[in-house]
């Protein structure tokens, strides 16, 4: 299961709405993570950093996804944004102290997921993101040779 495309395309402008701030600045902030907070009962995606609201979202499609799966989905969908977003307009560029972390945090604000990690040289994928990279590598390859 997915997010819908609209719910993606919002939640790329949420989280690209919420770090311009950083992108701008010449002073280094003293934030230590980037909170991704998608509340199934609401629909509401929150944007955070260690302090306050950077942006926040009605997205009508988090309730059709099932409770059990709810925070797989996200995950997947979320580490899929920030690479793109990565990939546009490199994220270890922000004015944020390093290390700093965008991670998936429930209704409690608990970390789930560890979604993108920068230390003061490398952008590291979590381990998370890391689990299945063999499979997509070898389903990349066999679609790449069967053509």
């Amino acid at each position: 299961m997915r997010i819908s495309e609209s719910s993606y395309q919002e939640i790329k402008k949420l989280i690209q709405l919420a770090i311009e701030p950083y992108r701008k600045s010449q002073e280094q902030s003293v934030v230590t993570d980037i909170h991704l907070q998608p509340i199934r009962e609401t629909g509401e995606f929150i944007v955070s950093d260690d302090d306050s609201v950077l942006a926040s979202a009605q997205l009508s499609d988090l309730s059709d996804i099932p409770e059990d799966i709810f925070y797989d989905v996200m995950e997947n969908s979320l580490k899929s944004v920030l690479k793109l977003i990565d990939r546009e307009q490199p994220l270890e560029q922000l004015s944020i102290w390093k290390p700093f972390s965008f991670v998936l945090v429930d209704d409690d604000k608990e970390t789930v997921a560890e979604l993108m990690l920068f230390d003061e040289d490398n952008a590291l994928l979590g381990q998370s993101l890391m689990q299945g990279l063999d499979e997509e590598l070898d389903d990349f390859l066999k679609t790449l040779l069967a053509d």
